[in-house]
């Protein structure tokens, strides 16, 4: 089961976040397409889980599991999936006495439909014989059960569809499923103008069809495509009219745009997420890019990393680089909680966060990227710190190891949800089967942290009442060394004999600045290391 959506949706009347994966026939299901059988035509429904429910025994909860809607369901009133993801084959509907199935009813019963939509196009036998020639599959032509009066769908494929017939834009690899207010099932492709040609600008490697790369420097998401899943239809939306390269199409291909007047429905347009794709690439760039300065630019000396994280049971001090994840959020500059896409950031080889990116659209449907910086005097626990300090802490240790049993193994992840001013440290630990390679994951505990508090519980809402009660561990913040210090003294102090050098008396003064705040850091932090240790060594002679 494959996540191909993300949004909000009214469940028993409350916005709950959830994730759709539709339920698509694969092409290479045995019963589908190696036999040529036009019996299996089309995927039913979509499985709908609640992103913040499980169980009792920690595995997902369904808001839609069966082929039927229940009184808590998301309702879809075209569940039939003819266009997709996996829908790579020609098929043909209107057969002679050949129902199409659509999802068993029993163990011996099935419930069949006829396709009533506007997809396919009829074919005599000869068009069906040379179609069928180019294909491979000469049954096109020959079945008993195919005629002049079927419909011959092709270019099922969603990807293939849009690429077919406008292929100038690149197109996410991922598109995403949205379920209208009505109940229509309806794909989102995002679509991106690309440039190598634009002056002055970073290059970065574009991937193409997961396969191919290409160099640009310049891309814009300034278009979507949306596309009935029942019926195929394609409609090309403008999102980006100051992109000079998209309004250019725009004129070249006026009857394929709707008409710039035009808007999305707004029960697409609420469901709308920031596209991760062009999200990585921002991410990436921003992490030296985020200044303006020219001489920091220069010198390179702010240049962030993506905070990591250590996603198996063994703690490291490297981790694996955090990918960016959908969660709701609640900014500084927001009254209301949105749906985000977020990734965090640490100083160039540090661990402590020093800073978050939101991307995310705003009441006005436009996208929005924002980067939330801390006062660098603020120490922010890092992903790899809290790790660590949970690996020490015996109590949440000893209930980590009461999940460990043979057979089995510990995953887990790290969010970071952004609250005001405040960040709050999710992570939620499972346990897989090790033989079962279709099993789920069991969500077994949840350790969530904040501030300088972390605690744990058996699932988020226990994990929350446990850190703000007498259950919370308090921990304490890593900050840099006085090794580390010293290093950063020395390359400003180099710094500084350059600007001297070149004099550039702007650059002195900046440069002074921070060597000045460096060695106040330094003395601060001295400071503090004789008043532990004083500390240390009273308590050691109280103790003898």
């Amino acid at each position: 089961m494959k996540i191909l959506g993300i949004g909000l949706y009214d469940i028993n009347g409350k916005k709950v976040l959830s994730y759709v994966s539709p339920r698509e026939i694969l092409s290479n299901d045995t019963r589908t397409y190696n036999n040529k059988t036009y019996k299996y035509t089309h995927g039913y429904g979509a499985i709908i889980t609640a992103a913040s429910n499980t169980s009792e025994t920690g595995t997902l909860k369904y808001v839609n599991s069966s082929f039927e809607d229940s009184e808590n369901s998301v309702k879809i009133s075209e569940p039939r999936i003819y266009f997709g993801l996996q829908t790579n084959e020609i098929i043909a509907t209107n057969q002679n006495e050949n129902a199409e199935y659509d999802y068993p009813l029993t163990s011996t019963k099935n419930s069949y439909n006829a396709y009533d939509g506007k997809a396919g196009i009829k074919l005599g036998f000869f068009d069906r014989l040379v179609l069928g020639i180019k294909e491979k599959n000469i049954k096109i032509a020959f079945s008993k059960d195919i005629t002049s009066e079927s419909n011959i769908i092709i270019k099922r494929n969603i990807l293939n569809r849009v690429k077919k017939v406008m292929p100038y834009l690149e197109y996410d690899e991922n598109p995403y499923m949205v379920i209208t207010d009505s109940g229509k099932m309806v794909w989102v492709i995002d679509c991106y103008t690309t440039s190598n040609s634009y002056p002055y600008s970073q290059v970065t490697n574009l991937a193409q069809d997961n396969v191919r790369t290409k160099k640009i420097n310049y891309i814009r998401n300034s278009a979507k495509v949306l596309i009935d899943s029942f019926n195929g239809t394609m409609n090309f939306y403008i999102t980006d009219k100051s992109d000079p390269i998209i309004m250019s199409y725009w004129k070249m291909y006026p009857e394929l745009f709707e008409d710039l007047k035009e808007k999305i429905p707004e029960d697409i347009s609420k469901h709308f997420v920031y596209p991760n794709y062009l999200y990585s690439i921002q991410a990436d760039i921003l992490k030296q890019y985020h200044q303006i300065q020219p001489e920091v630019l220069y010198r390179a000396d702010d240049v962030w990393d993506t905070a990591k994280e250590n996603t198996t049971k063994v703690t490291t001090l490297t981790g694996t680089p955090i990918s960016p994840y959908y969660t709701i959020v609640k900014t500084i500059n927001k009254s209301n909680p949105i749906l985000g896409l977020v990734l965090p950031y640490t100083i160039n080889e540090k661990q402590n966060i020093n800073a978050y990116l939101v991307g995310s659209y705003n009441e006005k449907g436009e996208k929005e990227l924002t980067i939330y910086k801390f006062n660098k005097d603020v120490a922010i626990l890092g992903t790899l710190q809290l790790d660590t300090l949970i690996e020490q802490d015996e109590k949440i240790s000893a209930e980590l190891k009461s999940i460990e049993v043979t057979g089995t193994k510990i995953e887990k992840n790290i969010i970071i949800v952004p609250i005001d001013n405040t960040l709050l440290y999710v992570e939620p630990i499972f346990q897989v089967l090790q033989n079962e390679n279709k099993m789920s994951p069991i969500l077994k505990k949840v350790i969530v942290a904040s501030g300088n508090k972390v605690a744990i519980g058996n699932n988020i809402k226990e994990a929350l009442i446990n850190l703000l009660s007498q259950e919370a561990v308090s921990i304490k913040i890593e900050t840099d060394n006085i090794d580390d210090l010293i290093e950063e003294i020395i390359k400003a102090n180099n710094n500084l004999k350059q600007s001297n050098q070149s004099n550039d008396w702007s650059l002195i003064g900046q440069d002074i600045e921070k060597l000045q705040s460096l060695i106040n850091e330094l003395e601060k932090l001295v400071e503090d290391t004789k008043k532990e240790e004083s500390t240390n060594t009273v308590n050691k002679l109280v103790q003898e």
